[in-house]
C-alpha cells in the first residue's frame, strides 16, 4: 500500500507493479492539481521517464527546456551557469496525471480521494483506516510506504520527532501569465534572493512561468503578498523582471502554499513504514531536485522491497538496506542544497554567493553537481 498518488507515490507503484507485485494507492486529492512545486524537472526525472516508456508521451506535453541557472542577489551581481545537462520544467498537474495513468495501467488499484485518518499495526499487517466519498473504509497491507509529502496527519499518529515542531518557512507558487515578464529567457530558471526571501521564477509552458518562494519570515507565514513586497523592495532585478507592478494581479490569481515546513533530519523508516520523496527528508528547494528525488526514492523503495522478497530477507534487514542506500543517494546533496539555502536566505550571504559564483564559474558547476545524482 503506498499513501500518495504524486511523484514519489505514482513511481513507486510502477516500479513495482513492473516487478509483479500487488500495488494499491491512496492518494487524497483528486487530479488534476496543482500543489506548492517549483516544477523543475533534473536529469534524475527524464532518465526516469525514459525507463517508465513515458518519455514520448512526456515531450507531448511540450514542456519548458531548461539548460541554464541565474542568481540574482540584492547586490544585482547576477552569475549566470550552464546546467550541464537538459531540464525541463512543466505544471505538476500534468506530470502527476501522467504517472498516475501509468500506474493504473500497469494494475495499481487507486483509491482516489481518499484521506488516511489512522494506521496501525496488527501482527504482521497494517490496517488503514480512510475516509472517502462512501464513508470510512478499512484496509490491510503488509508492507506500507509513505509517500503523502512534506506533513501528513499521519506524522502525527506514527509519533514523528519533527511532527510538533514550528518553523518560520513558508512557501508559495503562483502561475503568472507571460506577458507579465519582461525579459525573462525561456530556458532559464532565475533565482532572486533577499534576507530572508527567495523566489525562483521559470516558464512552464508558452504562455505560464511559475513563481515559486520560500520565505523565512515567521511572521509572513503563508502571506505572500508582505513577503513578494519586500523582495520587490531590496532587490531591483526582481522588481525589473515585471512589465508592471505584479501584485494587483497575484491577488487574483490561485496560490499554492504551505506553511511550516521542516527541513530537518527525519527517520526515512517509522514503525516499518518506508518513507520517500518528501516523507522522508525536504531538499532546499533552491536545489531544484524536489521532484528527482522524489522519483528516485520511489524507484529506490521498489528496487530494495522486491529483492528483500526475491532474497527472503527480515524485516529488520530490509529496513537496515534501506536506510543505507538512502543515505547514499540523497544525504550528501540534501546537506549541500541546505548550506546553500543558508547564505540565499541572508542578504550579505546571498551577495558574496553571487560574486563568488560570477568569479569561479567552476565552483557554480561543482554546486550543480553536488545537489543532484
Amino acid at each position: 500500500m503506498i499513501i500518495g498518488g504524486g511523484p514519489a507515490g505514482s513511481s513507486a507503484a510502477i516500479s513495482l507493479a513492473n516487478k509483479g507485485m500487488t500495488v494499491a494507492m491512496i492518494e487524497k486529492k483528486t487530479f488534476p492539481r496543482e500543489v506548492l512545486c517549483g516544477e523543475f524537472l533534473s536529469h534524475e526525472v527524464t532518465s526516469a521517464l525514459k525507463s517508465f516508456g513515458l518519455y514520448d508521451e512526456f515531450l507531448s506535453l511540450k514542456p519548458n527546456r531548461v539548460t541554464h541557472f541565474r542568481f540574482i542577489p540584492e547586490s544585482g551581481s547576477a552569475a549566470t551557469h550552464p546546467l550541464g545537462f537538459e531540464g525541463f520544467a512543466l505544471k505538476r498537474s500534468l506530470l502527476d496525471q501522467l504517472l498516475i495513468r501509468k500506474a493504473k495501467s500497469l494494475g495499481t488499484t487507486v483509491v482516489q480521494p481518499a484521506e488516511v485518518v489512522s494506521m496501525r499495526r496488527v501482527n504482521n499487517f497494517y490496517e488503514i483506516l480512510c475516509k472517502t466519498s462512501k464513508g470510512i473504509e478499512t484496509y490491510a497491507a503488509y508492507t506500507v510506504i509513505g509517500a503523502y509529502g512534506r506533513q501528513n496527519i499521519i506524522d502525527k499518529s506514527l509519533q514523528r520527532s519533527f511532527a510538533s515542531s514550528r518553523t518560520g518557512y513558508s512557501g508559495i507558487k503562483y502561475h503568472v501569465p507571460k506577458e507579465m515578464l519582461n525579459g525573462a529567457a525561456d530556458n532559464e530558471i532565475r533565482i532572486f534572493s533577499s534576507n530572508g526571501i527567495y523566489c525562483g521564477v521559470n516558464y512552464v509552458s508558452d504562455a505560464e512561468a511559475t513563481l515559486c518562494f520560500l520565505s523565512d519570515k515567521g511572521i509572513n507565514q503563508l502571506d505572500p503578498k508582505n513577503a513578494l513586497n519586500e523582495l520587490l523592495e531590496k532587490n531591483s532585478a526582481f522588481r525589473e523582471l515585471f512589465t508592471h507592478d505584479p501584485l494587483p494581479t497575484l491577488v487574483k490569481l490561485p496560490v499554492y502554499g504551505t506553511g511550516n515546513i521542516f527541513f530537518g533530519k527525519r527517520s526515512v523508516i517509522e514503525n516499518g513504514v518506508f518513507m520517500i520523496g518528501d516523507a522522508a527528508r525536504v531538499i532546499a528547494p533552491l536545489a531544484g531536485d524536489g521532484i528527482g528525488m522524489a522519483i528516485e526514492s520511489g524507484i529506490l523503495a521498489a528496487t530494495v522491497l522486491t529483492e528483500a522478497k526475491k532474497n527472503k530477507r527480515s524485516a529488520a534487514e530490509t529496513e537496515t538496506l534501506y536506510k543505507k542506500e538512502w543515505n547514499n543517494l540523497f544525504l550528501k546533496r540534501i546537506r549541500v542544497a541546505l548550506r546553500l539555502q543558508q547564505f540565499a536566505l541572508n542578504s550579505r550571504g546571498g551577495n558574496i554567493g553571487g560574486r563568488l559564483m560570477q568569479r569561479f564559474p567552476l565552483l557554480t558547476e561543482k554546486l550543480i553537481q553536488w545537489t543532484r545524482r
